[in-house]
């Protein structure tokens, strides 16, 4: 016959073992879904060269600008703006994230920005490699956006990057940022060559 309290201490020890290892499982997939990047509404953002058109907040822009770039064939489209780290814990910007190349309006490349005021100056733009942002941490950084008419009819229209970023030394992850913008293309009758 066992000892009740060998029993009891048993079943106390397995109660906390639960516990703990249902929170450890609750952390790791808070950490996991962890998404502390932002792209700020204030300071605002720039269009690059090339911009064809601005349109300021309308119906069914959910309040944002749109920006529509001058289409030409193998022409691309920078818009700077800045980031933010709204989470508790570092992060590095280590680049964009994978993108469905079938889109004529696809996030072609990152860059960092030396210039202390949001633009998409190419004089000011470096290749991204890394980028550290600490919690409330900003930076300016630059998305240069490939526009491809080929095979596109209608409006094709983008107002979020995905973004690759580690934290904690551990996880690497792809987190589709809310810009302060969109990005629209016309390719209805565009043409098929510069």
């Amino acid at each position: 016959m066992q000892n009740p309290r060998v029993r009891t201490v048993a079943l106390v020890v397995g109660a906390i073992l639960v516990v703990v290892a249902a929170a450890a499982a609750a952390l790791f997939v808070w950490l996991r879904a962890y998404a502390p990047l932002s792209a700020t509404r204030n300071p605002s953002f720039a269009p690059g060269r090339g911009l064809s058109t601005s349109v300021r907040p309308t119906l069914g822009s959910g309040g944002k600008p749109v920006l529509f770039p001058a289409y030409r064939t193998a022409r691309t489209f920078d818009t700077a703006f800045t980031i933010e780290n709204t989470g508790r814990f570092a992060a590095t910007v280590l680049g964009l994230g994978s993108t469905s190349s079938a889109s004529g309006l696809t996030a072609q490349a990152i860059f960092a920005s030396d210039n202390p005021t949001v633009t998409a100056d190419p004089s000011h733009l470096h290749p991204l490699t890394s980028l550290r942002l600490d919690p409330k941490d900003t930076a300016i950084v630059d998305v240069r956006w490939r526009l491809d008419c080929s095979g596109q009819t209608g409006s094709l229209s983008s107002d979020h990057v995905r973004l690759r970023y580690r934290y904690l030394s551990l996880f690497t992850r792809t987190q589709a940022v809310e810009l302060p913008f969109a990005v629209a293309l016309r390719c209805a009758g565009a043409p098929s060559s510069p």
